[in-house]
């Protein structure tokens, strides 16, 4: 007797199944605009930028003996002597992220106006970074939506929604990371970058 051809009853039902709940994915992921996406998308572009800028210091501060010599003068006598620069790698990490710490508490507001920080820090080390205002408004905007995704659940506080109230559209004031959205933020951050190269050829760097 020849075989029966075909799949059995229950690997069919299975198939139907998983079909169903893709297809039930899709709709999800289309009603909210792609956000869980988009969160992880804006999470890596977010992390790139923090990471790629904090690098940019401190390979300054390990070749520009001008830089150096400014950011060691940030600190008390001794703390970073310049008689044991060219400093390694791991101590210009460690230099530029107190750096940005400074940078974070001597420029008004700066938990908010990361760009300002921004234009500071760089400032510190003799390169002019001009942000632009449209940019520096989102780059702020998406520094704070990384804070709030990450250690609030996603969702905005009173003084979060008074910043930018346009983020508050949901009855639980969690944030939405649409398509749009995430297209502003990644403009802003590109943006910054070319204005972070331009201030440091200017400078000589």
């Amino acid at each position: 007797a020849g075989q029966k051809r075909g799949a059995a009853p229950e690997t069919i039902t299975r198939l139907v199944a998983q079909a169903e709940d893709n297809m039930r994915w899709v709709s999800e992921m289309q009603a909210e605009d792609y956000h869980r996406i988009n969160v992880l998308a804006f999470l890596s572009l977010w992390s790139a930028y923090e990471s790629g800028t904090e690098n940019i210091i401190a390979a300054a501060l390990g070749t520009i003996n001008s830089a150096a010599t400014s950011a060691a003068g940030k600190f008390p006598p001794g703390r970073y002597g310049m008689g044991d620069w060219p400093w390694s790698d791991e101590k210009c990490l460690e230099i530029a992220q107190k750096l940005d710490q400074k940078a974070k508490s001597e420029t008004p507001d700066g938990g908010w106006d990361v760009a300002a920080r921004l234009t500071r820090l760089f400032g510190w080390l003799g390169a002019t970074v001009a942000i632009p205002p449209n940019a520096s408004i989102k780059l702020n905007e998406a520094s704070m939506v990384r804070n709030v995704l990450l250690h609030r659940y996603g969702r905005l506080g009173p003084r979060d929604i008074e910043r930018a109230p346009h983020l508050a559209v949901n009855e639980n004031n969690a944030v939405q990371i649409t398509r749009k959205r995430l297209g502003e933020y990644s403009q802003a951050v590109n943006e910054t970058h070319i204005a972070v190269m331009q201030g440091v050829y200017a400078g000589g760097w």
